[in-house]
């Protein structure tokens, strides 16, 4: 990075994880960083994860790492004791960074800055995010001492297959575009799996479609495995979030608030089905929990249409509040939910532009405030399941006739 820009200078000074050790041993370049926290994972991962790659120069960055007090701890210190083994005892050569970093040269084809810190257990609440946190930090470092030629962080998980192009997706990313979503596919040989995956895949892809009819920016699918962020951005939003998951949609809800997040067609991630147990939340342990409730007799259930109609026409009000200075009308509790007149006279009181109202209502109703407006109205508009879903006429009028997937 020719430039070292101030955000930059200021999170590797003050906001690096103290983990994060020297890196001024490595003396080698790549094109591209890749980063991956990894638990309880099998030593040959990486050829499936890398398997359309063979020939471009990456730097892997994978934070081997497990919970304190899961009960399965024990067993995963084992299962990753065995893979930075068999790693180390594959590379071509080993350069010591630190004591628990060392760079492997070359393993399954490719260079691998590995982080070990199966022997100290990450609190429970900081988990995958604080893996993803120390391993972009890296990556940041590299990034600015010119160890990494391009400014883009990639970040994935070990259960994905990344596409041919991949590492050229940047090239497409416009002037605005901060990071970036790209879209999956979610695989597996078990046609039950595949069926849990896939109500789980539809309500991630038909919330997404509801948060676009309302018209926010915020209208991605946040998932670590499918990420991209420009280095300079990354440092300016200081960081992934350390917690225990959902480090992928804070670190998104900030970054759109500084620019865009693009979204293309192509590549296409492919992502195997797994019901993890790494993480608290997320697509692991929501497909268990819909197995869970299938079993009980209850079918999947998502927002109500109605929901997605509200809100668009109540935040459409609060980007008109500029010049009709009212309240929204209409807004089933929207108003009272988030004490608005206190929130807009005094918004209005340090805003001088049309323009920067705009940008207020943005960064405001952000992915978090969006959320939690859904899950507030849908105590109005109870959750439907996916056939009467399907029936209900707001349905074509939120997805605009495209099926949610």
């Amino acid at each position: 990075m020719a430039h070292v820009d101030k955000a930059v200078k200021q999170y590797l000074s003050q906001y690096t994880d103290p983990m994060v050790p020297d890196l001024a041993q490595i003396t080698g370049q790549w094109d591209h960083v890749l980063i991956v926290p990894v638990c309880d994972e099998h030593p040959d991962f990486m050829r499936q994860l890398m398997s359309h790659h063979g020939h471009e120069l990456v730097l892997l960055i994978v934070v081997v790492n497990r919970p304190q007090k899961h009960p399965r701890s024990t067993d995963w210190q084992l299962s990753n004791h065995t893979l930075v083994c068999q790693w180390q005892a594959a590379a071509e050569l080993l350069v010591s960074i630190s004591d628990e970093v060392t760079l492997l040269s070359t393993v399954d084809g490719f260079d691998v800055l590995l982080v070990d810190h199966n022997l100290l257990p990450y609190e429970d609440h900081k988990g995958v995010g604080l893996a993803r946190k120390v391993a972009a930090d890296m990556a940041l470092k590299l990034v600015v001492t010119g160890h990494i030629k391009t400014p883009w962080i990639f970040s994935t998980d070990a259960d994905v297959i990344l596409p041919a192009g991949y590492f050229q997706v940047p090239e497409q990313i416009g002037g605005d575009d901060l990071a970036c979503s790209l879209r999956f596919q979610h695989i597996s040989t078990d046609p039950q799996l595949l069926a849990l995956q896939d109500a789980y895949d539809f309500k991630m892809y038909y919330y997404q479609q509801g948060i676009r009819f309302i018209g926010s920016a915020y209208n991605y699918i946040p998932l670590g495995s499918t990420l991209i962020i420009h280095a300079e951005a990354y440092a300016k939003i200081r960081g992934f979030p350390v917690r225990s998951g959902g480090e992928d949609f804070y670190l998104l809800n900030k970054v759109a608030k500084l620019g865009g997040v693009f979204q293309p067609e192509q590549p296409v991630v492919e992502i195997n089905v797994r019901m993890s147990e790494r993480v608290p939340f997320g697509t692991g342990p929501a497909i268990r929990k819909i197995r869970a409730d299938i079993e009980q007799g209850q079918l999947p259930l998502y927002y109500h249409p109605r929901i997605f109609v509200i809100l668009k026409k109540w935040r459409n009000q609060l980007l008109d509040y500029y010049h009709q200075q009212q309240l929204p009308v209409a807004d089933e509790g929207l108003n009272e939910c988030w004490d608005m007149e206190t929130v807009l006279v005094k918004a209005m009181g340090q805003t001088n532009s049309e323009q920067r109202w705009q940008q207020f209502i943005h960064e405001w109703l952000d992915a978090f405030k969006l959320l939690k407006s859904v899950h507030f109205l849908r105590g109005r508009y109870p959750s439907l399941d996916r056939e009467s879903l399907l029936m209900e006429p707001g349905y074509a009028l939120v997805t605009g006739g495209e099926r949610s997937q």
